[in-house]
């Protein structure tokens, strides 16, 4: 095979790259699909892809093969892609040496969100910031995104992760970005009547033992299901409520009841489990929320890794759902 040749660029060259536009090739030479490359890159699709067409202009070869709805590297966009990946691990310590020689404050996160959800893209997101952080240290507070508003405006944490009851005002100090939403679910042996179907409403749980958790860890999302009960008909039967998801799990694979709660907690369920979506109530909507005009490039390089993160469980819901 041959080798791929190499990109060379002179000086006027580099001076016509923008820096995104080498991060929205590094994006796309990952995704190989211009749509789920233009959703993390965070920009429209026909923008993406003009920026990619004028980076291999001003680089003067083609980085991608387009065939239709088939995306694939050329040879010399493997080889860009290969040195892209060392340019920005180096730029990643570069910044966090000068950072570091900026200041002598320590690297830290202070995190507002329930425990008990159990979020499948934090720690993947917090494992890159380590990497590229090694002193990095991390605080978690549990609290509800009801209570995360008053904590970010004492800055008593930097990042708050949930399900809002309401939005902030526009004049709170309190910005929300959307990043994940996901239906919810009923927790339940492969065996359970209920399983037959492709997804449940909230009247087949009247006849069923139920598993929730605690009110107090998120009131309104509690309040939210017994209302939704209400309506349909009856009061939910709880027969335990719990502060760990995996316990309604284990509880509810030995025949106890069923577990609800949002399909993202339920990411990767024990042999023998299944869950069913609960067609007919409003699916969490969970969202990041920050200090308005945070200045802290440690806090957005967070949020940026986070949205990242979260955008891959989303992909993985909605091809579920």
């Amino acid at each position: 095979m041959a080798a791929a040749p190499a990109v060379i660029l002179d000086e006027e060259t580099m001076r016509g790259i923008e820096l995104r536009q080498l991060r929205y090739f590094a994006i796309l030479a990952q995704e190989l699909h211009f749509r789920k490359a233009a959703e993390l890159a965070f920009i429209t699709q026909p923008a993406l892809s003009q920026q990619i067409s004028k980076l291999e202009e001003i680089v003067g070869v083609t980085l991608f093969q387009r065939d239709g709805r088939t995306v694939a590297l050329t040879p010399a966009g493997v080889m860009l892609q290969q040195e892209t990946a060392k340019m920005f691990d180096q730029l990643q310590r570069a910044l966090r040496l000068t950072r570091e020689a900026a200041s002598e404050r320590e690297f830290r996160l202070s995190l507002g969100m329930v425990e008990y959800t159990n979020l499948p893209f934090i720690p993947p997101a917090l494992v890159r910031m380590q990497a590229a952080y090694p002193g990095l240290k991390v605080q978690r507070h549990e609290m509800h995104a009801g209570l995360q508003f008053d904590a970010l405006a004492r800055d008593v944490i930097d990042v708050g992760i949930g399900v809002p009851v309401s939005m902030p005002a526009g004049d709170s100090g309190i910005e929300a970005r959307p990043v994940l939403s996901g239906p919810w679910v009923a927790v339940m042996r492969s065996d359970h009547p209920l399983a037959s179907r492709q997804s449940i409403k909230v009247a087949d749980l009247m006849d069923e033992r139920l598993i929730f958790f605690d009110r107090p860890l998120v009131p309104h999302l509690y309040d939210i299901l017994v209302n939704a009960c209400k309506r349909a008909g009856f009061t939910p039967h709880f027969v335990y409520e719990t502060q760990q998801a995996q316990v309604g799990v284990s509880m509810a694979s030995e025949g106890a009841g069923l577990m609800l709660g949002a399909a993202y907690i339920f990411m990767a369920l024990p042999a023998g489990m299944t869950m069913r979506p609960i067609a007919d109530i409003e699916p969490f909507r969970l969202h990041l929320f920050t200090r308005t005009g945070e200045q802290d490039a440690l806090l957005h390089e967070f949020v940026e890794m986070v949205a990242e993160e979260a955008y891959r469980t989303q992909v993985l819901l909605d091809a579920k759902y």
